[in-house]
């Protein structure tokens, strides 16, 4: 049986959007202070020399962006059954068409196993990855330097993907991952939508007070999020998404938290974290291995993107004054420590006893080890994220993430990201 009660009370919050609790236009991620801080270090000539180093990275990558055309859903190939390119489409990406049948339909899954067919501008998700990357980047460099020029860039940016009327994604994602010669919607579709609390939210609000985010477009966002968080909370997919029990389920909880928090209703992100606990609950072992990861092909790295989604919904219940990092299940103390120490291991050497594929390198824990470490202190988690750090900056040739990684580590993690 659906959790009936978790969806009127996300309905009951959906209709009281206006009684704020908290003051609007708060970081969901980040930590202001801190960020402030560097800020000022920067420009006072205080900073570290690496975290110079990666600010002038920064800036010289958000210069690139103010040359290139917005992305927009409107821009696809492919066009949904809706006959909308207002709708989102996206592609599940380990799907691939059926050889023994003469049309290939339906597609069959061949899990880790990336289809390229699923990953060109004939559907939406890398727009969706290259606008949410671009309101991430250009928010932080106007934040750091003040740069107008970066502000209009982002703002029209998020206008353009969000609230222009001819260019505007619908607030869904009824056709997200869906897979050829099946017409049914998808609830783990709504992972694509992880993008947007985790990366423009943040970007946008960093971005505010640019002469060029109106209120009237504060106001038009705030619309959008609405009309998305209802969506989640009356649509079937939305419905059957709260029920997922692996790192769906984790990141449905991390997007409702964060939509929450950003509007203000502390309420619904109490709701969130507590039903968030139950699901770590049930994903993790005796031994703190998560169940449903490791049956995954590539399962050292979903065991990562797993606790990504955990850590950050920990993130937002701290800023909601919710104990989460140290929490223990009743039964075999289990909770966010006795996860991560299920793979640390292998940072220090150990072998991973699971199926897994060679890239998925150790570098995909290095955002986990800088949230936990920060506030429960553990030599360690400190060693293991000094490893990690070397070892990306060692690269020859590092890959987006690991670039991600190295700019994170010496501008956003000092603000406690």
């Amino acid at each position: 049986m659906k959790n009936i009660f978790f969806v009127i009370c996300l309905l009951i919050s959906c209709s009281n959007f206006a009684k704020i609790t908290m003051p609007p236009k708060s970081l969901v991620q980040y930590d202001l202070k801190s960020l402030t801080e560097l800020k000022e270090a920067l420009k006072n000539n205080r900073a570290s020399e690496e975290a110079k180093k990666v600010y002038k990275s920064l800036i010289k990558k958000a210069e690139k962006l103010l040359a290139i055309d917005n992305p927009t859903v409107i821009n696809k190939k492919l066009v949904p059954p809706t006959n909308s390119k207002n709708d989102y489409l996206s592609i599940s990406r380990y799907w691939w068409p059926d050889e023994t049948k003469k049309d290939g339909l339906p597609w069959i899954r061949k899990d880790g196993n990336t289809n390229p067919d699923t990953q060109t501008d004939a559907v939406d998700r890398k727009q969706l990855s290259r606008m949410s990357n671009a309101v991430s980047t250009l928010g932080l460099a106007y934040f750091l330097s003040g740069d107008e020029r970066f502000a209009k860039k982002g703002t029209s940016v998020v206008k353009t993907w969000f609230l222009n009327e001819k260019t505007h994604m619908n607030p869904h994602l009824k056709f997200s991952q869906s897979v050829p010669g099946n017409p049914k919607s998808r609830r783990s579709g709504i992972l694509d939508g992880r993008e947007i609390p985790s990366k423009v939210l943040d970007g946008l609000t960093m971005m505010s007070n640019s002469k060029y985010w109106k209120d009237t477009d504060q106001q038009d966002w705030e619309q959008w999020l609405r009309d998305y968080l209802v969506w989640l909370a009356y649509s079937e997919t939305g419905r059957d998404g709260a029920e997922q029990k692996n790192n769906h389920g984790s990141w449905y909880y991390f997007q409702l938290a964060a939509i929450a928090y950003y509007n203000g209703d502390i309420n619904l992100v109490k709701k969130t974290v507590e039903k968030t606990k139950k699901l770590l609950d049930i994903q993790l072992n005796a031994e703190g291995g998560q169940e449903h990861e490791l049956k995954r092909t590539r399962s050292f790295f979903y065991s990562c993107f797993n606790l990504d989604a955990i850590t950050r919904v920990a993130i937002i219940a701290e800023k909601a004054g919710v104990p989460f990092w140290d929490y223990k299940s009743e039964d075999n103390n289990k909770g966010i420590v006795k996860a991560l120490d299920f793979i640390i291991p292998v940072v220090e050497g150990a072998e991973w006893k699971y199926k897994t594929k060679k890239k998925d390198d150790i570098s995909c824990m290095a955002s986990l080890l800088v949230r936990v470490n920060s506030r429960i202190k553990n030599p360690k988690y400190e060693k293991a994220l000094q490893t990690i750090l070397k070892s990306v900056a060692s690269a020859s040739k590092k890959s987006s993430r690991q670039k991600k990684i190295y700019r994170d580590h010496y501008l956003v993690n000092q603000g406690l990201f």
